[in-house]
């Protein structure tokens, strides 16, 4: 526990000394979620909108859920390989992996930071924004941080994937690049996925955005409790024994293999 707060405690002085990126970063969130909400209060004047009546009907909580969790998708998809590209960066790599912390370890303590920061900032954008719009909610907290929580572990294998192939690459990720293009696209962020072609819709159906997009609006709009999210809960999790065992294996074939070629701490 020790080296994880240190881990953290350096993402914050780190994030503290770049303040134009930080503030940068945070004005990107809030300008995209509000301009959602303005978009759907515009859409919303005399209009239903059957196709997501399951969420509660209501477009304004439906875009804004949606926009704000793409940003959990981002940070478990690039916080291990921005981790690795960091440490390289700066030259640190080398003295992380001489230390007596597991490998495993400094790439999950690495991009801790990332994922407690991308919670709070979206947290409180989200809540804002709510408050601020007078959007109607019925939230159901605990079930949509389990599945929150789920989904981020699932995507995270995803994201060890990633890493591994950076760490052979260097620049040019196409598993992050093909995964957030088609979780954009397909997993319900803007639109319900009923709208798709059927071939598209079977696509849709192995992406874990898709279940976790559709367990959390539920949660947060129509006060789903557990019990109503079974199914999404069981194939978050099923999705997940297979992502964490495969990335795990990949990011330690591409650790090896840059190792074998002396290009670990290149860039």
């Amino acid at each position: 526990m020790l080296k994880a707060w240190q881990f953290i405690k350096r993402g914050f002085i780190t994030m503290l000394s770049y303040r134009t990126a930080f503030f940068l970063g945070i004005a990107g969130i809030v300008i995209g979620a509000v301009r959602f909400a303005y978009m759907a209060g515009f859409l919303e004047e005399g209009n239903t909108f059957p196709g997501i009546a399951q969420y509660g009907g209501d477009l304004m909580a439906f875009l804004i859920t949606g926009t704000l969790y793409m940003s959990f998708v981002g940070v478990s998809l690039t916080s291990f390989q921005g981790a690795i590209r960091s440490e390289q960066q700066m030259g640190t790599l080398e003295f992380l992996l001489l230390s007596d912390t597991p490998l495993f370890l400094t790439l999950l303590y690495s991009g801790l930071w990332n994922f407690i920061w991308t919670l709070f900032s979206t947290g409180t954008i989200f809540i804002v924004v709510v408050a601020g719009f007078h959007i109607h909610l019925n939230v159901n907290l605990w079930p949509a941080l389990f599945i929150l929580t789920l989904s981020m572990i699932c995507i995270s294998g995803v994201g060890l994937i990633s890493a591994g192939v950076i760490m052979v690459t260097k620049v040019g990720d196409p598993i992050t690049w093909i995964f957030s293009a088609l979780s954009g696209f397909l997993s319900g962020v803007l639109f319900p996925i009923e709208m798709l072609p059927g071939w598209l819709q079977k696509v849709s159906a192995a992406l874990p955005p898709t279940y976790a997009l559709s367990a959390l609006r539920k949660a947060l709009i129509i006060n789903a409790g557990f019990a109503d999210l079974q199914r999404e809960i069981t194939v978050l999790a099923l999705m997940s024994l297979v992502t964490i065992p495969l990335g795990v294996l990949v990011f330690r074939q591409g650790f090896n293999k840059a190792r074998r070629d002396g290009t670990l701490v290149e860039y």
